[in-house]
């Protein structure tokens, strides 16, 4: 049979991985409501938690792309979780006080050793499933998963019930995609009136935290950074707030960046009346910043065009207020430096004012970058006569001094 490129495809160890991140997310704000804990991912097992520095708890992630997936005694999946369990109790790494969980997307059949190690106390049968193991071990031919059954027979009978009375089957998980449905049952508490973006906002953090752990290491996310970030998530959508990005809090434009933006309004104008070029990068950040933060609140139904519209008057009529103040104390005929001098009183003003769109956002930048947006479409401006000098140098229309 002719290969075909498909045969290279990753897309389940991919949608494993990701799976993988899911639940540990799912799984660490579970356990926040019960202990301390740091958790971890591809440590000891696929997620770990710690107390201490002692592991609590490994859990094994296994997903299929086959629904009609099942865990039976001698699935590759089990053994091979049951192999890594083994050699880490026999070096020390997991203690054998530890809980071992194997949570999957496949079911468990009744009278299956799976479904003896499962969660429901009841149908909870350790001896059952370790005589089914034994047997399956014991009859099997499958040359992949011999290490696994030499490993387990190896053991006596007593320390066979040992291993497996700290083992957990979670069968018939929601796949990778369906998983956010636990993901809004755990944050119910998040948002009642933003769950969606709540979510959004919790994964985006999450992912960024997980590969950062990944490559730069540092002992696990603690249990305390997860109730911060979910409280702080909480907080920004009450109806008086807003989440801010990471992202775009960090974003940060460099000074070899300066000629992209040199024929943009708001550019110009603070040149009008300065040219420190550090002035001019601070106006291009915060622009670029208020203006992303303001798109992704919009997409994402936090504020609307109404919104919008009424923040940008009252930051309109403020510098109004602002620049005629100005214009009195320069008098009748002001001469250029006075008037550039003016300028400059105005753009500190705008760099420094504070009027938030919401009472619970801080951030200086939305504001700042609200007005060097009204700048950029000649609404507003730092020059006592900056219409005139702009329509001189961009041949713009005259904005009428309107909002």
């Amino acid at each position: 049979m002719q290969e075909s490129v498909e045969s290279f495809g990753a897309a389940g160890s991919l949608v494993g991985y990701l799976y993988q991140v899911r639940m540990a997310l799912v799984w660490a704000i579970r356990q926040s409501r019960v202990g301390d804990f740091s958790v971890s991912l591809e440590t000891l097992d696929d997620v770990s938690f710690s107390k201490a520095g002692e592991p609590i708890a490994v859990l094994q992630t296994k997903h299929s792309l086959n629904e009609a997936a099942n865990l039976t005694d001698l699935s590759p999946e089990l053994w091979k979780t049951l192999r890594i369990w083994m050699v880490g109790l026999a070096s020390g790494q997991v203690p054998a006080s530890a809980y071992r969980i194997l949570i999957s997307t496949a079911a468990a059949s009744k009278g299956t050793a799976c479904s003896a190690l499962g969660v429901e106390g009841a149908a909870r049968d350790v001896p059952e499933a370790a005589k089914r193991l034994k047997h399956a071990a014991i009859s099997s031919q499958n040359a992949e998963l011999k290490d696994a059954f030499a490993s387990f027979l190896a053991l006596d009978e007593m320390a066979r019930e040992q291993l497996l009375a700290r083992i957990y089957v979670v069968p018939a998980q929601p796949d990778a995609d369906a998983i956010q449905a636990q993901l809004e049952s755990e944050l119910y508490h998040v948002s009642l009136h933003h769950q969606e973006q709540a979510i959004k906002l919790v994964e985006g953090w999450w992912f960024g935290r997980v590969v950062h752990e990944l490559v730069h290491g540092g002992g696990g996310i603690a249990r305390a950074e997860i109730d911060s970030q979910l409280s702080d998530i909480q907080e920004s959508l009450k109806p008086d707030s807003l989440p801010i990005s990471e992202e775009i809090d960090a974003l940060m434009v460099a000074l070899e960046q300066l000629p992209e933006f040199a024929d943009r309004p708001f550019y110009k104008q603070v040149e009008l009346v300065t040219n420190s070029k550090q002035r001019i990068l601070n106006a291009i950040t915060s622009y670029l910043r208020a203006f992303r933060q303001r798109s992704e609140w919009t997409r994402d139904d936090l504020l609307f065009d109404a919104d919008l519209e009424k923040y940008d008057r009252r930051l309109f009529e403020e510098w109004q207020l602002q620049r005629e103040q100005v214009r009195d104390e320069l008098g009748g005929a002001p001469g250029e430096d006075a008037m550039q001098t003016a300028g400059r009183a105005i753009l500190k003003w705008a760099e420094d004012v504070t009027f938030p769109i919401r009472t619970g956002v801080t951030v200086p930048w939305v504001c700042r970058g609200s007005l060097h947006m009204l700048a950029d479409e000649l609404r507003v401006g730092w020059h006592p006569d900056f219409e005139a000098r702009l329509r001189a140098i961009l041949g713009a229309p005259d904005s009428g001094g309107a909002a």
